[in-house]
Order: structure tokens, then sequence, then C-alpha cells
């Protein structure tokens, strides 16, 4: 019996011959199929692989130069001025000698003293353009400015100077003689002065920590002593003082001004008490 895989017959076909081809065909083509099937099936795996094994390698390797992706934060906008205007520069703090900063922290207390801290936070109180504030806070309202315009502007105090603020009590918790003629025993029993106190130790924490400053401080050897020393000198990037003082200046004001009105007490003098009052 003649296998279908033999040559065609070179007679005239016949019908049992068209069979014949036709089975040949299907034959031939289930052959081709089961032969090309399983060879498709291992380029696919294997182009996946290489392609899951690349973006492994990719990922990997920014980690290991980038470090894990953490989206940058814009600067807020509720921020007066605007941290993109500010200026800085790098500079050297902690370094001994006649520096003002030093100055104003370890020289003892005098009328000049007590000037140069009150004059360091004389823009305590700042106007905010109503344009600008409304922009910014959203629906978070502040007291107005009583100017005597139609869209006055808003009174705030920016952190750093409420920070001073603080750190000008601290000092004058150190002289507790001077500046309010008590012991120290006698301070520490005034409760609502040591409140004042806390709420300013925690807001200068919260200041630290939002801060986060990382410029390094290093440490040295005492040839007398075991234990490494730490040096308070460090080189750190700064707002330019000169440039953010100068700034806040011409956008503040004086409690002498009196700018202040409350909408029952009315306008307020210098000592936030209604103007004409004897108390």
């Amino acid at each position: 019996m003649p296998s279908k895989y033999s040559p065609m017959l070179d007679h005239a076909p016949r019908e049992s011959d068209e069979d014949t081809t036709a089975s040949l065909l299907r034959e031939t083509s289930v052959v081709e199929k089961d032969r090309w099937q399983p060879a498709l099936r291992q380029s696919v795996l294997i182009t996946a692989a290489l392609a899951l094994y690349s973006l492994a390698i990719c990922w990997v390797t920014k980690l290991a130069v980038l470090g894990p992706y953490h989206p940058r934060l814009p600067a807020l906008a509720s921020s007066y001025p605007h941290p993109d205007e500010k200026q800085y520069v790098v500079t050297k703090t902690g370094q001994d000698g006649n520096s003002w900063t030093r100055h104003l922290v370890y020289a003892k207390p005098s009328p000049e003293v007590d000037d140069a801290w009150y004059a360091l936070i004389k823009p305590f109180n700042t106007r905010v353009p109503a344009e600008r504030y409304e922009a910014t806070m959203g629906n978070r309202t502040s007291v107005r400015v009583a100017d005597g315009s139609e869209n006055p502007d808003y009174y705030v105090t920016l952190t750093v100077y409420h920070e001073l603020h603080c750190l000008m009590r601290f000092r004058w918790f150190l002289d507790p003689q001077y500046y309010a003629n008590k012991t120290w025993e006698e301070q520490a029993q005034d409760k609502a002065a040591l409140g004042h106190y806390r709420h300013c130790l925690w807001s200068l924490l919260e200041s630290v920590l939002c801060n986060g400053d990382t410029s390094m401080r290093t440490f040295h050897w005492d040839p007398n002593k075991p234990a490494p020393k730490p040096d308070s000198l460090a080189e750190r990037k700064c707002v330019d003082w000169d440039w953010l003082y100068t700034w806040t200046m011409d956008h503040s004001f004086l409690l002498q001004d009196r700018l202040l009105s409350h909408p029952t007490f009315g306008r307020l003098d210098s000592d936030l008490r209604p103007l004409g009052s004897s108390e």
C-alpha cells in the first residue's frame, strides 16, 4: 500500500488521488504547527524574562545612584516673602570672637544690649497686601490694618520674628534680678511667665525639627580628656539676614502707628489698649 508521503503518480489524478492530496496537505500542516508552537512559546517566555530582568537592573541601579524617589514639594506660597524671593549666603556660624550675635547673648544686661535686641525684632508687625494674602491663605483670615483704604493690608508676624522674641525672653529668664526684680525662686513661682517660656520652647523645638539643619559639626581630641570635644563652628547655607531684615522693615509697622482697630473697642494705642483708656 503506497504511503501518503510517496511522490505523486504522474498519471491523471483520480478522485481518490485528490483525496490523498488533500489529506497530505492537512497532515503536513499539523506536523509543522506541532513543530513551531513550542519554539514560539519558549521565545516569548525568554523575551519576557529578559525584559523583567532589564527593568529590575534599571530599578536597582537607580536606587544605588539616586536613592529612593521622593517627590519634591513645592515652595509654600503662604510664606512671605515667597521662598523663591529670598536671598541666601554660605557662612560660618558658631565662631568665637566679637560677633554681633555673640554680643547679644553673652554681653551683660544693659540698656544698649536691650536696644540691640529691640532693633532686631523691630519688624515684628508685618503688613501683607490683601491681594497677596487672599490668593495664598485661602479661607484663613487675620486682623486687618486700619489704614483707611478700601482693601486694607492683613496683619501677620513672620515666624522668624516670633522665634527671636522667644529667644529674647529666654535671655531675660537668665537674669531675673535685672529684668523682673525677682530672685530665681520667685521667678520659678510665676506660672504665667513659665507658661510663656514653655510656649516659646515648644515653638523653637518645632522650628528646629521643621528646618532640619544638616550642616556638619566636627569634634576634636582634648589631650587632657578621653572624650571627643564638639566644635561649634559649622558652614551653613543661611538666609541673607541683611536682605531679609531690610525687606521686612519695608513691609512692617509699629504699634505706635495706631493702625489696629478692634471691632468693639475701637482703635488701639501702642500698648494695645483702647485709645483714651485710663487702665
